[in-house]
């Protein structure tokens, strides 16, 4: 027994000194800075992501179908929607929030906290995390939808689901990363260093392959990442795949200049925002609607709620995480450890 646990000590030691490993150099054979993105190349995307977030949010929609989308313990659902609004048809993923508003691989509050987080060093053509909201769903419409006839939070009379977009002729990769096209491709190169960045700054620590997808179509290989629950600093994650599958580190040995430039410029206060990613308040009826965010009810509680207003966010203390590792980046880059293109 002595010695098993010593060489799992040993496979752990190792394992996190790989993830924790500096980039290996690579030489860089394209000239541009990035790819030409004039057009605003949107073809994963069933609309703009911005239009996306706002019909999640706030669209008059009806069902047009549900069916399961998994046999997790979140028990997702995919549903295909219109939007009376716009006529706009698209899929969408649901999962009902949990009844104490967060749970360990079940986190809404930090789902949409990586959605709104990318939002500082990237432009919606750029998002690597797809649209994501909540939404509360009036009972007797849900009873039709899931058969589900219960609230999932004490106090409302509707379920409450975070739901995203669902990404569109995208696929698991058979190797997200691979160096030789790396130096040859920028556009490859660009996004999938685009989504490393994200995954470390969101600490992202569920290195199942299945949470990122990436673009069919070779000659525009998007990366998205559409699993965010387990990140921001939480102790709890699934250690057995191995590192070489963990993206919470600098994998990739250069990373583009606009996105860091734009970390750069980001202050601690600019991070505030993320106290409180979604608000939303009860009516009448018991049903929850969203709301344009208000200051936090509790800045060190994340997930709130006070039998009115509802909020999901960081913590103070997560926050004060991702402003580390911002200045981590930056400095590794000014330093010469990171190459930038």
């Amino acid at each position: 027994m002595v010695k098993t646990r010593r060489l799992l000590a040993v496979v752990l030691v190792s394992a996190g000194l790989a993830a924790c490993a500096a980039p290996r150099p690579v030489a860089l054979r394209f000239a541009q800075s990035a790819p030409d993105e004039s057009k605003q190349d949107f073809a994963n995307w069933p609309v703009e992501p911005l239009e996306a977030e706002r019909l999640l949010a706030y669209g008059e929609y009806e069902v047009l179908s549900v069916e399961s989308a998994g046999s997790g313990t979140t028990r997702p659902t995919k549903a295909h929607i219109r939007f009376l609004e716009t006529g706009d048809e698209f899929n969408v993923k649901g999962k009902p929030v949990p009844e104490d508003l967060d749970g360990i691989n079940n986190s809404p509050r930090k789902e949409l906290a990586a959605w709104k987080l990318q939002m500082l060093f990237l432009d919606p053509v750029d998002y690597t995390v797809p649209a994501t909201a909540l939404r509360c769903v009036p009972l007797d419409r849900e009873a039709n939808y899931t058969g589900q006839t219960t609230a999932n939070i004490a106090g409302t009379d509707c379920r409450l689901r975070e739901v995203t977009v669902w990404m569109e002729d995208v696929t698991l990769p058979d190797a997200l990363y691979e160096q030789e096209r790396f130096a040859n491709d920028v556009a490859y190169a660009y996004h999938l260093a685009n989504f490393n960045i994200l995954a470390y700054l969101i600490n992202l620590r569920d290195n199942r392959t299945g949470n990122v997808l990436v673009s069919k179509d070779p000659a525009n290989r998007r990366v998205f990442a559409v699993d965010n629950g387990v990140s921001f600093g939480t102790i709890w994650y699934n250690w057995i795949y191995p590192p070489t599958y963990a993206w919470r580190t600098i994998r990739v040995p250069a990373l583009p200049r606009r996105s860091v430039d734009r970390l750069r410029a980001v202050g601690r206060e600019d991070l505030d925002f993320l106290m409180v990613v979604a608000q939303m308040e009860v009516d009448a009826a018991g049903v929850l609607h969203n709301v344009a965010p208000g200051p936090p009810i509790e800045p060190d509680g994340g997930a709130n709620f006070d039998g009115k207003t509802l909020q999901l966010g960081l913590t103070r203390s997560e926050i004060d995480a991702v402003w580390q590792r911002i200045r981590r980046l930056v400095e590794r880059v000014d330093a010469g450890e990171i190459a930038l293109f």
